[in-house]
């Protein structure tokens, strides 16, 4: 019996899609699972945030991101990344979180539940977990970082007007090593 998709890519960011493309160039058929939506991460930078890298170091498969300035916006990152999947045609299945990964090479299930509760099974070769690491915070065990005013990711800093607020943190961690999209891996 023939296996849904030859590879299975858990997570719908950059990396994710990047390696989704790389698949189907090498003749593969790829199936993307977010948990939300393409790009979540990116989606939930600041409105007004400007990327540090370059447009050219941000992008797949050869697809020029073209902006009219030297570093690109959130807004400039969430279009070409919607364009990539589309013009690309990623099949991506979006808003499902991926509950367990079962077998061996070539013989692999991936179980995940879709927003609407229905749990959904899907087999192939082999699976690519890229996830990334935005999401998992490194956190201090001190009282109070629970509490519900307290993020641990940076959000506008609108909600802080005339607060007394602690910043800890706020750069980029040096990544132990390198993922194959060039991005930061936890490791």
């Amino acid at each position: 019996m023939a296996n849904d998709a030859d590879l299975v890519i858990v997570g719908g960011g950059p990396c994710g899609l990047a390696a989704a493309v790389s698949a189907q160039r090498a003749g593969l058929r790829p199936q993307v699972i977010e948990s939300g939506v393409v790009v979540s991460t990116i989606a939930a930078y600041p409105t007004y945030a400007r990327f540090f890298s370059t447009a050219e170091k941000l992008s797949i498969g050869g697809l020029p991101f073209v902006i009219a300035t030297e570093k690109p916006t959130r807004r400039d990152a969430l279009a070409y990344y919607r364009a990539v999947v589309t013009y690309f045609a990623v099949p991506v299945r979006q808003r499902e979180r991926v509950t367990a990964i079962r077998g061996r090479l070539r013989e692999f299930t991936v179980i995940s539940r879709t927003a609407g509760g229905q749990e959904r099974t899907t087999t192939a070769g082999a699976v690519v977990i890229a996830t990334g690491y935005f999401g998992s915070p490194n956190r201090l065990g001190v009282p109070g970082e629970d509490l519900p005013h307290v993020t641990h990711v940076y959000r506008e800093g609108h909600e802080a007007f005339l607060q007394d607020v602690v910043v800890v943190g706020g750069g980029t961690p040096r990544p132990k090593r390198r993922s194959i999209c060039g991005a930061p891996a936890r490791g």
